[in-house]
């Protein structure tokens, strides 16, 4: 895990940790550039230059490899990880950002169309790389939701009703269950519990 990854939250971290070797670097790649946008969109006091920045990432993941901006550990990150993150991944986490400009409380089909576009571009990725042909999209759907009401009470004061869909199970799928169970208030010995055993 590089040094950027360790300034991730500690339950993220744990997910990454529980990640195969094989794709570990790019999950946890994905999961710098989520917080990345995350940030941009928290700090933005004129939805304009967060819309900026945005597309600033969005030109970069676009261009060639070797013609990308120097000096950003997260392109640089990117160009080691090869082709093993989609395009369309790292185009669905920006498009969900996206949506998230607007000011005062977010609509209800922003937050939904955010859900599906972030869900897709982490837990998808996961899925896909894992190999288990597991259909995860509810569980995407719902962490993202969480993970946004957990990040932006402000902007989501929506109590959450929602159950958790069912968890995966085996120990390959784990990094998606402690990333689901942490946006639910799961911390500490109960989440480590969880990593360790699947329960």
């Amino acid at each position: 895990m590089n040094d950027t990854a360790s300034q991730l939250p500690p339950p993220v971290n744990l997910a990454v940790a529980y990640t195969p070797v094989a794709f570990r670097p790019a999950f946890a790649l994905l999961l710098q550039l989520d917080a990345r946008f995350a940030d941009i969109v928290r700090k933005a006091r004129e939805p304009m230059i967060a819309q900026i920045k945005l597309a600033w990432w969005r030109d970069a993941f676009a261009t060639e490899p070797a013609l990308r901006p120097i000096g950003e550990p997260l392109l640089q990150g990117l160009g080691a990880c090869g082709d093993v993150i989609a395009p369309s991944a790292l185009e669905d986490l920006v498009s969900a950002w996206e949506l998230m400009l607007g000011e005062g409380e977010w609509a209800a089909q922003d937050v939904e169309a955010h859900a599906a576009l972030r869900g897709r571009g982490v837990f998808g990725s996961y899925a896909a790389w894992s190999g288990e042909g597991c259909d995860v999209s509810a569980l995407s759907h719902q962490w993202a939701r969480d993970a946004l009401r957990m990040e932006f009470p402000s902007k989501l004061n929506v109590p959450n009703n929602q159950p958790l869909p069912a968890l995966p199970k085996g120990r390959k799928l784990r990094p998606l269950s402690i990333l689901a169970m942490s946006v639910r208030k799961v911390t500490g010995l109960r989440l480590i519990g969880h990593a360790l055993t699947g329960w």
